[in-house]
């Protein structure tokens, strides 16, 4: 299994609006081969660190939707953030 985790902070006056966003967010992802949940965290910070954490069966399933028409939709949806990272991770136990 493949964890990718995208990680963010967001200003107090923006935080809200994020959450949000990701509450309502279409729903595409999930009808994707290999796709097995995404969770949203957010920290108790002034200025909240957000993650967006999915699961993928493997590495081919997460590329094939990178690779997707719904993930440039989703990708062009959300405006960037400058000091968002981005990191895979194989789960190698539990």
């Amino acid at each position: 299994m493949i964890v990718a985790i995208s990680r963010f902070r967001a200003s107090p006056e923006e935080a809200d609006g994020w959450v949000h966003r990701l509450q309502e967010r279409s729903r595409r992802v999930d009808g994707h081969a290999g796709f097995l949940g995404l969770e949203v965290l957010r920290s108790f910070e002034r200025s909240p660190e957000i993650l967006l954490v999915t699961r993928w069966k493997d590495r081919d399933a997460m590329r094939a939707y990178f690779q997707s028409e719904d993930f440039q939709r989703a990708k062009g949806a959300s405006a960037s953030q400058e000091d968002a990272t981005f990191t895979m991770y194989e789960v190698v136990a539990t």
